[in-house]
């Protein structure tokens, strides 16, 4: 077994994940997602880019139309779910990536669809662009967010918003001022997913 990291994307993972995609998508075909996923760079890709890499290759995968898109991810999450597939396992962050990719024109949808996600695998990065373009309007959902009743949401609202956050993109604007995001919600909370506030290195 390879000690890289990067491994976790293995041909026995995209094989079992191929599987259960297959019964969501009755037209998914396995060997052409299996063939596109290990290309000829494929072992050059770290473990960012092989997410990337998944994320794109599952794009020609589902509609071209972002709505149906997001629906049949929540669709095969659910499908993972009932097959015992680990929960908040880095392996299925492609599907932040997807929403972060292509999701980013499509506010509503991708929040609706970020909220479920989250609590599969971190939208964390996903969520950052949407801050970014968005700007208050994508704080006032993180604020939502920090009074929700998962852990898991209430953790994407922290977490995504912290001005620095490694492997993310920087938030410029929350660096220059993070009062946005120091009400008195993301202060306090008893979960061991919960940040408490930005560090001074963030701020």
């Amino acid at each position: 077994m390879s000690s890289l990291f990067k491994d976790i994307y293995s041909v026995s993972f995209y094989d079992r994940f191929s599987n259960l995609a297959g019964e969501v998508i009755p037209s998914f075909d396995k060997t052409k997602f299996q063939q596109s996923i290990f290309n000829n760079d494929w072992e050059k890709k770290e473990l960012k880019e092989r997410m990337k890499h998944t994320a794109l290759v599952l794009h020609d995968f589902l509609p071209k139309d972002f709505d149906l898109a997001a629906q049949i991810i929540e669709q095969i999450i659910t499908k993972l779910k009932q097959n015992d597939f680990n929960e908040t396992s880095i392996e299925f962050m492609f599907f932040p990536e997807y929403i972060g990719s292509f999701g980013l024109d499509h506010f509503e949808t991708s929040v609706k669809t970020m909220e479920f996600v989250t609590q599969f695998t971190s939208c964390e990065f996903a969520v950052r662009p949407f801050i970014i373009k968005y700007g208050d309007r994508m704080i006032h959902q993180m604020l939502k967010w920090s009074l929700h009743e998962n852990a898991k949401v209430r953790r994407l609202s922290s977490e995504g918003s912290r001005p620095r956050l490694p492997w993310a993109m920087a938030l410029p604007a929350l660096k220059n001022d993070p009062t946005p995001i120091l009400p008195d919600t993301l202060e306090t909370g008893t979960s061991r997913y919960f940040r408490i506030l930005p560090t001074e290195q963030e701020r």
